[in-house]
């Protein structure tokens, strides 16, 4: 079984894209060696992650991202046991997205701010489930990860 934690923290100060990509070029190292892969998105302040792995492995990442001062306000959304990691090609993903698409991701209005989209996804972890397979279908179109689709 893989051990996924999907949680939502605060930037500490404003990311510019060569401190997103020096973050993720450390993270897909360290992921590397780790066994860990899983997903970014980084909207209007706040990062989601997604991290799969060890449970252990994963349990101690998740405290150092706690420890980091990067971030603030640290939130687990979701936790748990899957049967297999969802993000198993990428050490660690990367998506763009605004603040609309993350809100029509939670089924929420493209209007919604996201303190609000994140006050959703704290009282529903079934919307957590909905935006990690918002993540990957932008990832991965759907015929690529359905065998045996129609081309």
């Amino acid at each position: 079984m893989t051990h996924q934690i999907i949680y939502s923290s605060e930037s500490a100060t404003p990311m510019q894209m060569e401190d997103l990509e020096e973050i993720l070029e450390h993270a897909r190292r360290s992921n590397a060696q780790k066994g860990v892969t899983g997903a970014l998105v980084y909207v209007d302040g706040v990062f989601l992650q997604i991290l799969e792995g060890e449970a252990e492995t994963v349990q101690s990442l998740m405290a150092a991202i706690g420890r980091d001062v990067r971030h603030e306000t640290v939130t687990v959304l979701k936790q748990g046991e899957i049967p297999a990691p969802v993000f198993n090609d990428w050490k660690m993903a990367y998506v763009s997205a605004t603040a609309e698409q993350v809100a029509q991701w939670v089924g929420l209005s493209g209007t919604t701010a996201v303190p609000d989209i994140l006050d959703d996804l704290r009282s529903d972890p079934m919307k957590v489930t909905q935006v990690a397979e918002s993540i990957l279908s932008l990832l991965v179109p759907t015929s690529d990860r359905l065998p045996n689709s129609p081309a």
